[in-house]
């Protein structure tokens, strides 16, 4: 139950750390993904 919690926390740091420009990058690549799926 440690690990979890403990493995949880690293990954909100990790959010808390990503940069608006990650979060645009990562919005564009799911948007190509769509575009090509239809």
């Amino acid at each position: 139950i440690k690990t979890i919690s403990t493995q949880k926390r690293s990954a909100y740091k990790k959010m808390d750390i990503t940069t608006d420009v990650e979060l645009i990058h990562l919005m564009l690549n799911e948007f190509y993904i769509s575009v090509d799926i239809t």
